[in-house]
Protein backbone atom coordinates (compact mmCIF):
# COMPACT_ATOMS: atom_id res chain seq x y z
CA UNK A 1 0.00 0.00 0.00
CA UNK A 2 3.00 2.43 0.70
CA UNK A 3 4.34 1.35 -2.35
CA UNK A 4 0.91 2.55 -4.41
CA UNK A 5 0.43 5.97 -2.37
CA UNK A 6 4.50 6.92 -3.68
CA UNK A 7 3.64 6.31 -7.08
CA UNK A 8 0.58 8.07 -6.80
CA UNK A 9 2.50 11.00 -5.71
CA UNK A 10 4.94 11.09 -7.93
CA UNK A 11 2.64 10.60 -10.52
CA UNK A 12 0.78 13.22 -9.74
CA UNK A 13 3.94 15.47 -9.36
CA UNK A 14 4.85 14.97 -12.61
CA UNK A 15 1.36 15.63 -13.61
CA UNK A 16 2.11 19.43 -12.19
CA UNK A 17 5.10 19.67 -13.82
CA UNK A 18 4.01 19.15 -17.15
CA UNK A 19 1.67 20.85 -16.46
CA UNK A 20 3.07 24.13 -15.05
CA UNK A 21 5.96 23.86 -18.11
CA UNK A 22 4.65 22.77 -20.91
CA UNK A 23 1.02 23.35 -21.33
CA UNK A 24 0.15 26.99 -22.29
CA UNK A 25 -1.73 28.83 -19.96
CA UNK A 26 -5.09 31.07 -21.47
CA UNK A 27 -5.67 34.34 -20.69
CA UNK A 28 -8.78 34.73 -17.55
CA UNK A 29 -11.92 35.36 -19.76
CA UNK A 30 -14.48 36.87 -17.82
CA UNK A 31 -16.72 34.80 -19.93
CA UNK A 32 -20.71 35.84 -21.14
CA UNK A 33 -21.61 38.45 -23.78
CA UNK A 34 -18.89 40.12 -26.01
CA UNK A 35 -18.50 42.60 -28.47
CA UNK A 36 -19.40 39.90 -31.85
CA UNK A 37 -21.93 40.67 -34.45
CA UNK A 38 -22.90 37.19 -33.42
CA UNK A 39 -23.40 37.84 -30.20
CA UNK A 40 -27.08 38.46 -28.39
CA UNK A 41 -25.96 39.25 -25.08
CA UNK A 42 -26.04 42.97 -23.58
CA UNK A 43 -22.72 43.26 -25.12
CA UNK A 44 -23.09 41.67 -28.44
CA UNK A 45 -23.56 43.64 -31.30
CA UNK A 46 -25.91 41.20 -33.44
CA UNK A 47 -28.69 44.21 -32.61
CA UNK A 48 -26.34 46.22 -35.52
CA UNK A 49 -25.77 43.70 -37.32
CA UNK A 50 -29.76 42.69 -37.87
CA UNK A 51 -30.84 46.53 -38.29
CA UNK A 52 -28.24 47.28 -41.00
CA UNK A 53 -29.00 43.69 -42.36
CA UNK A 54 -32.91 44.77 -42.65
CA UNK A 55 -31.93 47.91 -44.27
CA UNK A 56 -30.09 46.38 -47.07
CA UNK A 57 -26.70 47.13 -46.26
CA UNK A 58 -23.70 44.88 -47.44
CA UNK A 59 -22.15 43.09 -44.25
CA UNK A 60 -19.07 41.15 -43.50
CA UNK A 61 -17.81 38.96 -40.51
CA UNK A 62 -14.63 39.57 -40.68
CA UNK A 63 -12.71 36.32 -38.99
CA UNK A 64 -9.30 36.89 -40.59
CA UNK A 65 -6.13 39.00 -39.85
CA UNK A 66 -5.86 42.93 -41.51
CA UNK A 67 -4.30 41.44 -44.51
CA UNK A 68 -7.73 39.81 -45.54
CA UNK A 69 -9.00 43.25 -46.26
CA UNK A 70 -7.23 43.54 -49.61
CA UNK A 71 -9.36 40.24 -50.42
CA UNK A 72 -12.31 41.32 -53.04
CA UNK A 73 -14.68 38.80 -51.17
CA UNK A 74 -14.55 40.60 -48.13
CA UNK A 75 -14.52 44.62 -49.51
CA UNK A 76 -15.14 44.47 -52.78
CA UNK A 77 -14.57 47.83 -53.62
CA UNK A 78 -11.54 49.98 -53.13
CA UNK A 79 -12.89 52.58 -51.22
CA UNK A 80 -16.04 53.19 -49.24
CA UNK A 81 -15.79 50.69 -46.70
CA UNK A 82 -16.42 50.24 -43.15
CA UNK A 83 -14.69 48.32 -40.88
CA UNK A 84 -15.82 48.50 -37.12
CA UNK A 85 -12.93 47.45 -34.43
CA UNK A 86 -13.81 47.18 -30.49
CA UNK A 87 -10.76 47.11 -27.98
CA UNK A 88 -9.74 45.82 -26.11
CA UNK A 89 -9.23 42.99 -28.00
CA UNK A 90 -8.74 39.52 -26.97
CA UNK A 91 -6.99 38.09 -29.56
CA UNK A 92 -3.52 40.34 -30.35
CA UNK A 93 -2.21 42.55 -33.26
CA UNK A 94 0.32 41.08 -35.18
CA UNK A 95 2.73 43.75 -37.10
CA UNK A 96 1.86 43.32 -39.99
CA UNK A 97 -2.07 43.81 -40.09
CA UNK A 98 -1.38 47.55 -39.26
CA UNK A 99 0.52 48.11 -42.32
CA UNK A 100 -2.34 46.42 -44.01
CA UNK A 101 -4.74 48.35 -41.92
CA UNK A 102 -2.97 51.79 -42.80
CA UNK A 103 -2.97 50.97 -46.48
CA UNK A 104 -6.37 49.66 -46.49
CA UNK A 105 -7.59 53.37 -44.74
CA UNK A 106 -5.46 55.53 -47.18
CA UNK A 107 -7.01 53.96 -50.10
CA UNK A 108 -10.41 55.69 -48.76
CA UNK A 109 -12.12 53.75 -46.65
CA UNK A 110 -13.11 54.49 -42.53
CA UNK A 111 -12.36 52.74 -39.61
CA UNK A 112 -14.76 53.33 -36.42
CA UNK A 113 -13.20 52.60 -32.93
CA UNK A 114 -15.36 51.77 -30.11
CA UNK A 115 -12.28 52.10 -27.29
CA UNK A 116 -13.31 50.95 -23.59
CA UNK A 117 -12.04 53.88 -22.08
CA UNK A 118 -14.58 55.95 -20.29
CA UNK A 119 -16.62 52.75 -19.74
CA UNK A 120 -15.81 49.70 -18.51
CA UNK A 121 -17.97 46.36 -19.69
CA UNK A 122 -17.59 43.17 -18.34
CA UNK A 123 -16.03 41.34 -21.03
CA UNK A 124 -12.97 44.18 -20.91
CA UNK A 125 -12.06 42.79 -17.19
CA UNK A 126 -10.64 39.56 -18.87
CA UNK A 127 -8.36 41.02 -21.55
CA UNK A 128 -4.78 41.61 -20.39
CA UNK A 129 -4.45 43.79 -23.35
CA UNK A 130 -4.23 47.94 -22.68
CA UNK A 131 -6.65 49.52 -25.46
CA UNK A 132 -4.40 52.73 -25.12
CA UNK A 133 -1.71 51.13 -27.21
CA UNK A 134 -3.79 49.47 -29.76
CA UNK A 135 -5.96 52.84 -29.99
CA UNK A 136 -3.15 54.85 -30.76
CA UNK A 137 -1.35 52.36 -33.45
CA UNK A 138 -4.58 52.76 -34.77
CA UNK A 139 -5.67 56.44 -34.76
CA UNK A 140 -2.50 58.34 -33.69
CA UNK A 141 -4.46 59.36 -30.47
CA UNK A 142 -3.09 59.40 -26.66
CA UNK A 143 -4.98 59.53 -24.05
CA UNK A 144 -4.29 60.99 -20.32
CA UNK A 145 -6.59 60.19 -17.52
CA UNK A 146 -8.48 62.45 -15.43
CA UNK A 147 -10.34 60.08 -13.37
CA UNK A 148 -10.78 59.88 -9.68
CA UNK A 149 -11.06 57.02 -7.27
CA UNK A 150 -14.86 55.71 -7.96
CA UNK A 151 -17.09 55.29 -5.31
CA UNK A 152 -19.00 52.87 -3.78
CA UNK A 153 -22.18 53.33 -5.83
CA UNK A 154 -19.75 52.76 -9.20
CA UNK A 155 -18.70 49.52 -7.56
CA UNK A 156 -22.34 48.30 -6.64
CA UNK A 157 -24.47 49.78 -9.54
CA UNK A 158 -24.01 50.17 -13.44
CA UNK A 159 -23.52 53.73 -14.60
CA UNK A 160 -25.11 55.54 -17.22
CA UNK A 161 -23.60 57.90 -19.66
CA UNK A 162 -24.85 60.60 -21.59
CA UNK A 163 -22.97 62.47 -24.17
CA UNK A 164 -23.70 65.50 -26.55
CA UNK A 165 -22.47 66.84 -30.09
CA UNK A 166 -19.89 68.71 -29.83
CA UNK A 167 -21.03 71.84 -32.73
CA UNK A 168 -22.77 70.71 -35.96
CA UNK A 169 -21.57 68.04 -38.31
CA UNK A 170 -23.05 65.79 -40.89
CA UNK A 171 -22.23 62.62 -38.60
CA UNK A 172 -24.60 63.92 -35.73
CA UNK A 173 -27.63 65.23 -37.90
CA UNK A 174 -30.38 64.93 -35.65
CA UNK A 175 -28.70 63.83 -32.75
CA UNK A 176 -29.19 65.48 -29.60
CA UNK A 177 -27.65 62.91 -26.90
CA UNK A 178 -26.11 60.00 -27.28
CA UNK A 179 -26.30 56.85 -24.24
CA UNK A 180 -23.63 54.15 -23.02
CA UNK A 181 -23.29 52.60 -19.62
CA UNK A 182 -20.12 51.89 -17.79
CA UNK A 183 -21.21 48.09 -15.31
CA UNK A 184 -17.60 48.93 -13.41
CA UNK A 185 -15.68 52.19 -12.41
CA UNK A 186 -14.24 53.92 -15.22
CA UNK A 187 -11.69 56.90 -15.70
CA UNK A 188 -12.96 60.32 -17.78
CA UNK A 189 -9.90 60.19 -20.72
CA UNK A 190 -8.44 63.19 -22.57
CA UNK A 191 -7.42 62.81 -26.19
CA UNK A 192 -3.76 64.50 -27.19
CA UNK A 193 -2.89 64.37 -31.38
CA UNK A 194 -0.11 67.14 -33.14
CA UNK A 195 -2.49 66.12 -35.77
CA UNK A 196 -5.94 68.11 -33.69
CA UNK A 197 -8.91 65.60 -34.27
CA UNK A 198 -12.01 66.96 -34.42
CA UNK A 199 -13.74 66.78 -31.45
CA UNK A 200 -17.68 66.07 -32.22
CA UNK A 201 -19.13 64.80 -29.28
CA UNK A 202 -18.72 65.28 -25.37
CA UNK A 203 -19.93 64.22 -21.84
CA UNK A 204 -22.68 65.93 -20.95
CA UNK A 205 -21.56 67.47 -17.80
CA UNK A 206 -18.02 68.00 -18.59
CA UNK A 207 -15.72 69.45 -21.53
CA UNK A 208 -13.76 66.10 -22.62
CA UNK A 209 -14.49 64.84 -26.09
CA UNK A 210 -16.04 60.96 -26.27
CA UNK A 211 -16.22 61.19 -29.97
CA UNK A 212 -13.52 62.47 -32.39
CA UNK A 213 -13.29 62.54 -36.51
CA UNK A 214 -9.77 62.46 -38.35
CA UNK A 215 -8.57 62.41 -42.00
CA UNK A 216 -6.21 59.62 -42.84
CA UNK A 217 -5.19 59.49 -46.61
CA UNK A 218 -8.22 59.55 -48.61
CA UNK A 219 -10.07 57.80 -45.68
CA UNK A 220 -10.60 58.31 -42.11
CA UNK A 221 -11.32 57.23 -38.44
CA UNK A 222 -14.09 57.87 -35.97
CA UNK A 223 -12.73 57.56 -32.75
CA UNK A 224 -15.01 56.33 -29.70
CA UNK A 225 -13.97 56.24 -26.31
CA UNK A 226 -17.73 54.11 -25.27
CA UNK A 227 -17.17 50.63 -26.44
CA UNK A 228 -20.86 49.90 -25.46
CA UNK A 229 -22.54 52.69 -27.43
CA UNK A 230 -23.72 50.02 -30.47
CA UNK A 231 -23.91 47.43 -27.94
CA UNK A 232 -27.34 45.38 -27.78
CA UNK A 233 -28.39 47.00 -24.79
CA UNK A 234 -27.24 50.62 -25.62
CA UNK A 235 -27.73 50.61 -29.48
CA UNK A 236 -32.22 51.96 -28.95
CA UNK A 237 -31.58 54.21 -26.40
CA UNK A 238 -30.93 57.91 -26.88
CA UNK A 239 -29.85 58.61 -30.61
CA UNK A 240 -27.62 56.07 -30.60
CA UNK A 241 -28.72 54.57 -33.83
CA UNK A 242 -29.15 57.54 -35.71
CA UNK A 243 -25.20 57.96 -34.79
CA UNK A 244 -24.90 55.01 -36.64
CA UNK A 245 -26.83 55.01 -39.27
CA UNK A 246 -25.02 58.79 -40.31
CA UNK A 247 -21.66 57.16 -39.70
CA UNK A 248 -22.92 54.43 -42.32
CA UNK A 249 -24.14 56.81 -44.91
CA UNK A 250 -21.70 59.44 -44.91
CA UNK A 251 -18.49 57.43 -45.17
CA UNK A 252 -19.84 54.09 -46.98
CA UNK A 253 -19.98 54.41 -50.53
CA UNK A 254 -22.30 52.45 -53.05
CA UNK A 255 -20.19 49.17 -53.44
CA UNK A 256 -19.10 49.35 -49.98
CA UNK A 257 -19.52 46.90 -47.35
CA UNK A 258 -19.78 47.37 -43.76
CA UNK A 259 -17.02 44.84 -41.69
CA UNK A 260 -17.30 43.47 -38.18
CA UNK A 261 -13.78 42.94 -36.88
CA UNK A 262 -14.49 39.85 -35.02
CA UNK A 263 -11.58 38.10 -34.99
CA UNK A 264 -9.88 39.92 -32.64
CA UNK A 265 -12.62 39.13 -30.62
CA UNK A 266 -11.81 35.46 -30.49
CA UNK A 267 -14.17 34.32 -33.60
CA UNK A 268 -11.82 33.05 -35.74
CA UNK A 269 -12.19 31.12 -38.35
CA UNK A 270 -7.81 30.20 -38.51
CA UNK A 271 -5.78 28.03 -35.46
CA UNK A 272 -6.17 30.06 -31.88
CA UNK A 273 -3.94 28.21 -29.85
CA UNK A 274 -5.79 30.67 -26.84
CA UNK A 275 -9.35 29.17 -27.90
CA UNK A 276 -7.96 25.44 -28.17
CA UNK A 277 -6.42 25.31 -25.17
CA UNK A 278 -9.25 26.88 -23.30
CA UNK A 279 -12.12 24.58 -25.06
CA UNK A 280 -13.84 22.59 -21.76
CA UNK A 281 -13.62 19.56 -24.54
CA UNK A 282 -9.61 19.80 -24.63
CA UNK A 283 -9.91 19.82 -20.81
CA UNK A 284 -12.48 16.54 -20.71
CA UNK A 285 -10.58 15.05 -22.42
CA UNK A 286 -7.50 15.10 -20.90
CA UNK A 287 -9.31 14.39 -17.62
CA UNK A 288 -10.58 11.48 -18.70
CA UNK A 289 -6.77 10.46 -19.60
CA UNK A 290 -5.33 11.44 -16.62
CA UNK A 291 -8.07 9.14 -14.63
CA UNK A 292 -7.29 5.98 -17.13
CA UNK A 293 -3.56 6.56 -16.49
CA UNK A 294 -3.84 6.45 -12.53
CA UNK A 295 -6.07 3.52 -12.93
CA UNK A 296 -3.35 2.16 -14.83
CA UNK A 297 -0.72 3.26 -12.55
CA UNK A 298 -1.96 2.23 -9.58
CA UNK A 299 -4.08 -1.10 -10.77
CA UNK A 300 -3.36 -4.73 -10.30
CA UNK A 301 -0.42 -5.17 -11.91
CA UNK A 302 3.11 -5.62 -10.18
CA UNK A 303 4.87 -2.42 -9.46
CA UNK A 304 8.32 -4.55 -8.26
CA UNK A 305 10.03 -6.49 -11.35
CA UNK A 306 11.06 -9.94 -10.29
CA UNK A 307 14.52 -10.86 -8.42
CA UNK A 308 17.17 -11.73 -11.72
CA UNK A 309 18.66 -14.62 -10.58
CA UNK A 310 20.93 -14.64 -13.52
CA UNK A 311 24.76 -14.71 -11.85
CA UNK A 312 27.96 -13.59 -13.97
CA UNK A 313 30.36 -16.36 -14.91
CA UNK A 314 33.76 -15.48 -14.66
CA UNK A 315 36.80 -15.34 -17.21
CA UNK A 316 38.34 -18.38 -16.26
CA UNK A 317 34.67 -20.23 -16.51
CA UNK A 318 34.12 -18.51 -20.33
CA UNK A 319 37.33 -19.38 -21.60
CA UNK A 320 36.93 -23.23 -20.36
CA UNK A 321 33.36 -23.32 -21.87
CA UNK A 322 34.42 -21.89 -25.30
CA UNK A 323 37.47 -24.45 -25.38
CA UNK A 324 35.08 -27.43 -24.69
CA UNK A 325 33.01 -25.58 -27.39
CA UNK A 326 35.49 -25.71 -30.05
CA UNK A 327 37.39 -29.24 -28.82
CA UNK A 328 33.59 -31.07 -29.43
CA UNK A 329 32.99 -29.06 -32.69
CA UNK A 330 36.20 -28.74 -34.62
CA UNK A 331 37.93 -31.88 -35.52
CA UNK A 332 41.71 -32.22 -33.52
CA UNK A 333 42.94 -32.61 -37.08
CA UNK A 334 41.76 -29.38 -38.03
CA UNK A 335 42.38 -27.47 -35.23
CA UNK A 336 46.32 -28.73 -35.38
CA UNK A 337 46.42 -27.44 -39.07
CA UNK A 338 44.74 -24.29 -38.22
CA UNK A 339 47.47 -23.56 -35.25
CA UNK A 340 50.70 -23.85 -37.67
CA UNK A 341 49.25 -21.99 -40.43
CA UNK A 342 48.34 -19.29 -38.21
CA UNK A 343 51.75 -19.81 -36.72
CA UNK A 344 53.17 -19.55 -40.12
CA UNK A 345 51.42 -16.84 -41.14
CA UNK A 346 52.81 -14.37 -38.31
CA UNK A 347 56.21 -15.02 -39.44
CA UNK A 348 55.32 -14.52 -43.34
CA UNK A 349 53.71 -10.85 -41.75
CA UNK A 350 56.40 -9.92 -40.35
CA UNK A 351 58.62 -10.70 -43.36
CA UNK A 352 55.94 -9.11 -45.92
CA UNK A 353 55.29 -12.22 -47.67
CA UNK A 354 52.02 -13.71 -48.32
CA UNK A 355 49.78 -15.31 -46.22
CA UNK A 356 48.84 -18.46 -47.11
CA UNK A 357 50.26 -20.91 -44.30
CA UNK A 358 53.22 -22.26 -46.29
CA UNK A 359 56.15 -22.87 -43.74
CA UNK A 360 59.18 -20.76 -43.70
CA UNK A 361 62.03 -24.07 -42.92
CA UNK A 362 64.49 -22.27 -44.77
CA UNK A 363 64.44 -18.99 -42.46
CA UNK A 364 63.82 -20.99 -39.42
CA UNK A 365 67.28 -22.81 -40.32
CA UNK A 366 68.98 -18.81 -40.26
CA UNK A 367 67.43 -17.90 -36.65
CA UNK A 368 69.60 -18.73 -33.94
CA UNK A 369 66.77 -17.92 -31.63
CA UNK A 370 65.85 -21.74 -32.01
CA UNK A 371 67.32 -24.89 -31.28
CA UNK A 372 68.33 -27.75 -34.45
CA UNK A 373 65.93 -30.10 -32.11
CA UNK A 374 63.31 -27.35 -31.55
CA UNK A 375 63.16 -27.11 -35.27
CA UNK A 376 63.14 -30.90 -36.21
CA UNK A 377 60.27 -31.15 -33.49
CA UNK A 378 58.14 -28.12 -35.70
CA UNK A 379 58.67 -30.18 -38.78
CA UNK A 380 57.82 -33.71 -37.52
CA UNK A 381 54.61 -31.96 -35.50
CA UNK A 382 53.69 -30.37 -39.02
CA UNK A 383 54.46 -33.53 -41.20
CA UNK A 384 51.91 -35.68 -39.05
CA UNK A 385 49.14 -33.11 -39.04
CA UNK A 386 49.83 -33.13 -42.44
CA UNK A 387 49.14 -36.87 -43.03
CA UNK A 388 46.16 -36.81 -41.14
CA UNK A 389 47.83 -37.72 -37.66
CA UNK A 390 46.23 -36.61 -34.67
CA UNK A 391 48.64 -34.67 -32.07
CA UNK A 392 48.23 -33.36 -28.55
CA UNK A 393 46.94 -29.86 -29.42
CA UNK A 394 47.90 -28.78 -25.59
CA UNK A 395 51.32 -29.54 -26.08
CA UNK A 396 51.08 -28.19 -29.79
CA UNK A 397 49.47 -24.65 -29.04
CA UNK A 398 52.19 -24.43 -25.98
CA UNK A 399 55.44 -25.09 -28.42
CA UNK A 400 54.31 -22.73 -31.13
CA UNK A 401 53.76 -20.07 -28.26
CA UNK A 402 56.99 -20.72 -26.94
CA UNK A 403 58.82 -20.56 -30.43
CA UNK A 404 56.65 -17.10 -31.30
CA UNK A 405 58.31 -15.81 -28.44
CA UNK A 406 61.62 -16.92 -29.14
CA UNK A 407 61.31 -15.22 -32.24
CA UNK A 408 59.67 -11.97 -31.46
Amino acid sequence: MKERLITLGLALAALICFYALLVPKPGVDAGGSRPLSTDAGPDGYLGAWRWLAAEHIPLVSLRDRYPALSDPTVAPGVFGNVLIMVLPQQLPFKADEWSALDEWLQSGNTLLVLAALDDTPQWAIGNSSDPRSALQRASGMSFTTEGQAPSLREWLEPRPIEAVPQGEHPLLRGVQSLYAISELPASRWRAHDDALPLRIARWSDAPQGVLWLKAYGRGQIIVCALASLLSNRALDHADNALLLSNIIAWTRADAGRVIFDDAHQGLVRFYDPARFFADPRLHRTLLWMLLLWLVFVLGPQRLRAAPDRWQRVDETALIEASGRFYTQAVDPVDAARALLENFFNLLRRRLVLPENGAPLWQWLESQAAISDEQRRELQDLHARVCAGKRVNLMRLHNFLSTLQGQLT
